[in-house]
């Protein structure tokens, strides 16, 4: 989201994951809802086919939104919104950019109402144990990330800012399918992967302890 060089994709489509913690976690009323990090309004859009009022930001300037209002602005310098504003708060994918970290907290705690929710993801602290072995996560390979996070750490931060009720869950599990990356040889590569697919099927091959990202759901009391 902090990319200075973005070209949205036409035809790009929201993460099913991503939609289906938003759905079960989403306040039951529609309200007012800021979606920091926009991107291309994939989120925005489907928050206004559901009746919310959405202020749409991003870092680069958001194509336009049907239904919702749109702006170039850098979470660095805060929210721009009154206190209390949203009951609603989107920040996919972002948190992991912000050089000034402690205050986007405390502005994403100021401008959302009591009873509100803050629903957003971060990268697991878990990457760091395939740096050894010079492997990533595809989407951490983005050098703007400032920082990992643990399950506990992110609590932490969520609580220190008066957001409580925390719910989370871990997304993106690795198996020991990370040993086709070292095979070079595209037949023996595929091959390979029926291979485990198989076995992971019936039950020889179990996911392992890492995870890519943490999704959470927060509210404020």
């Amino acid at each position: 989201m902090q990319n200075q060089n973005i070209n949205y994709v036409e035809g790009a489509t929201a993460s099913p994951e991503k939609l289906k913690w938003l759905e079960n976690h989403l306040p039951s009323d529609p309200g007012r809802a800021l979606d920091l990090g926009c991107g291309a309004g994939l989120y925005s859009k489907w928050l206004v086919q559901r009746g919310w009022k959405v202020e749409a930001l991003d870092l680069n300037e958001p194509p336009p939104i049907p239904g919702a209002q749109t702006r170039k602005h850098n979470l660095e310098e805060g929210i721009p919104f009154p206190d209390r504003s949203f009951n609603l708060i989107l920040v996919w994918d972002v948190l992991e950019h912000l050089v000034h970290e402690k205050q986007a907290w405390e502005e994403l705690a100021r401008v959302l109402q009591a009873g509100g929710s803050l629903i957003g993801s971060v990268p697991h602290s878990a990457d760091q144990r395939l740096h050894p072995y010079n492997l990533t996560f595809k989407h951490h390979i983005d050098k703007t990330h400032q920082r990992e996070y643990s399950t506990f750490d992110l609590e932490k931060k969520l609580r220190e800012v008066g957001l409580n009720s925390v719910q989370w869950c871990l997304k993106g599990p690795v198996s020991p399918q990370v040993i086709r990356e070292f095979i070079s040889f595209k037949v023996l590569r595929g091959f390979t992967t029926l291979l485990l697919g198989l076995m992971k099927r019936i039950g020889l091959l179990r996911p392992g302890e890492l995870y890519a990202d943490i999704f959470f759901a927060a509210h404020k009391n």
